[in-house]
């Protein structure tokens, strides 16, 4: 990928969690839409599949395999871009994961990393290269929100609390940067069809739970990348998509969380 703004007017974008789901759906519109893609995942596989169905020939996007959980991942993957003489107009903040079940009986350790990716290196990512995109008085963020981070969500506690995280530090961050010409965009769905639930080891609940139903009733990832991607285009602050996205910000605000958490435990 060679910086070619000044000669042709490319325009570059970079998506975390390129690989596959939401991530990959979005790689895939934005090339459509005439940008250079930076393409980074964790797995190499999803990596060279991704190249091979989107850009066999043309070059359009560039791979790199990085571990964005690691403590100074944002550092590195900044300054890869810096000494590519890549300008990211687009970025993309999609990479994360969840882990599923009683808070107490969780891993420390994968609990460490969640935190990192969903919340350290999205943030530092978000300041990095929000402070180019300042400068150049130029640029568009997407980050990947969820409905689970409207309110509590008991067996996805820590990840719910990263994504209500997501949620407002998308929306604080928007306010900042209005009038640098940079607009911020939360993309906020429901339960979605991607490798997600065996990312997080979700595991099937009795009949008729909450969880078994939104998740027989997840959007499918293209839909919701769609959705984002036009709200990104058209600098909305807010993109609610799938099972809950009008109820749960509705029953956020009629209900105290401490009823709402015991009621959806109790139906998981």
């Amino acid at each position: 990928m060679k910086r070619e703004r000044d000669a042709v007017g490319a325009k570059h974008a970079l998506v975390t969690g390129a690989g596959s789901g939401i991530g990959y759906e979005l790689t895939r519109l934005l090339v459509a839409d005439g940008y250079q893609v930076l393409a980074v995942s964790l797995l190499s596989d999803e990596l060279e599949n991704l190249k091979q169905e989107l850009d066999p020939q043309s070059g359009v996007i560039e791979t790199l395999v990085m571990d964005l959980s690691e403590p100074d991942a944002a550092r590195h993957l900044h300054a890869y871009c810096r000494e590519k003489g890549i300008d990211i107009d687009v970025l993309v903040n999609n990479a994360g994961f969840g882990i599923f079940g009683r808070a107490v009986e969780g891993d420390l350790d994968r609990l460490d990393t969640m935190f990192r990716l969903n919340i350290s290196t999205l943030t530092k990512l978000c300041i990095l290269f929000g402070a180019d995109m300042k400068k150049r008085a130029s640029g568009r963020i997407l980050n990947i929100g969820s409905m689970a981070g409207y309110t509590p969500s008991p067996l996805l506690a820590a990840y719910g609390a990263t994504k209500s995280y997501v949620n407002r530090f998308s929306v604080a961050l928007r306010a900042e940067l209005l009038d640098d010409n940079v607009t911020v965009t939360c993309l906020a769905p429901g339960s979605v069809a991607t490798n997600f639930s065996e990312t997080a080891n979700l595991r099937p609940q009795k009949k008729g739970s909450i969880i078994n139903m939104n998740f027989t009733r997840a959007a499918k990832a293209d839909q919701v990348a769609r959705a984002g991607y036009r709200g990104m285009i058209a600098g909305k602050a807010f993109v609610m998509i799938g099972a809950g996205s009008f109820m749960m910000p509705i029953l956020s605000r009629l209900f105290p969380e401490s009823l709402i958490a015991r009621l959806v435990y109790r139906l998981s």
